[in-house]
């Protein structure tokens, strides 16, 4: 039993998550820091199977669960918005059911955010996996935060972040429009508006990617239009793919959707439209890139211009 207020709120959002449900339960109480969470479960269109598991968790920890119920399936942004004006903790963690987290993991980033009160988000490094269960896959290590390369991609990636509550309340909620990319919309309207992220160095958990293109760089439909209408939105025009734009183009770049309301992303960033105006000679660099990308593509270089890139810089230019 919780003895007093949480330290953290974890956010789990579910939809057809019977097969990793049994195995998560049993991930999160070997937290160290477990006994000072409390997990809340956003359950969209709920099976009677994931109903029952959370009940019985639910009444062996009662306090420690919330379980909230959605009758059609809402965006992966909305359901994190929903979770998080339901957490009761100053530190809110989403946790992927199908994603497992290193046992000290929460407790490291808890103590980091404590001990640097400057950052509103911490992260760290992780192993991408394609199939879960899976012990060994890819090693992804996480930069140190640097504003400038924060504001025009992902390094930090979405999956094991710690953050402050009261940080949204500033910088604005989930943007709902998106399905796949609320986090990277959210991280870089935060590197924009000056907020401050930190690392641990440590790994952090196992990341399991099995959806096909959903993460990667060729990526998957919907990842693809979702990463254009945030890079429209933010000014990152050099990396802009033409195939995208039309479609990119049916969001609200100018505006975010949270709780059923729309807000202007100019009250939160006042000078992201002088900014881009200021990047618009990006789009000259963009046109370039990907005529030079075009080129490697059937040339059947351009992968392994990326594997390059990776393993000399880290990161893609």
């Amino acid at each position: 039993m919780m003895a007093s207020q949480p330290k953290i709120t974890v956010l789990v959002s579910l939809y057809n998550a019977e097969k990793y449900l049994e195995n998560f339960i049993e991930e999160i109480q070997r937290q160290l820091i477990f006994a000072d969470c409390e997990f809340v479960f956003v359950l969209n269109e709920a099976s009677d199977k994931e109903k029952f598991q959370l009940e019985r968790t639910k009444n062996t920890f009662p306090d420690q669960i919330q379980t909230l119920f959605v009758e059609s399936v809402e965006s992966l942004g909305a359901s994190w918005n929903r979770g998080w004006k339901a957490a009761r903790a100053p530190y809110v963690a989403m946790w992927n059911v199908d994603d497992r987290r290193n046992p000290g993991s929460l407790q490291a980033q808890y103590e980091a955010l404590e001990a640097h009160p400057e950052w509103q988000l911490c992260y760290g490094d992780y192993v991408r996996v394609k199939e879960y269960g899976r012990e060994k896959g890819e090693l992804r290590r996480t930069p140190e935060f640097s504003t400038k390369q924060f504001r025009r991609a992902f390094p930090q990636g979405g999956a094991f972040w710690l953050m402050r509550k009261a940080a949204l309340e500033k910088i604005g909620f989930f943007d709902e429009q998106f399905q796949v990319g609320p986090d990277m919309d959210l991280a870089i309207r935060m590197a924009e508006g000056g907020y401050m992220m930190g690392r641990v160095d440590q790994i952090l958990g196992i990341f399991t990617d099995a959806e096909e293109g959903l993460s990667t760089r060729e990526g998957g439909h919907d990842s693809a239009i979702e990463r254009t209408a945030i890079q429209l939105r933010y000014g990152i025009f050099d990396k802009v793919r033409a195939e995208w734009i039309s479609q990119a183009k049916s969001y609200r770049i100018d505006e975010t959707l949270s709780f059923g309301e729309w807000q202007s992303l100019d009250k939160v960033l006042p000078d992201r439209k002088r900014q881009l105006l200021r990047k618009r000679p990006l789009w000259l660099l963009g046109a370039l890139r990907n005529i030079i990308r075009n080129i490697l593509k059937a040339l059947g270089l351009l992968d392994l211009i990326y594997a390059m890139q990776k393993r000399f810089i880290g990161r893609e230019i």
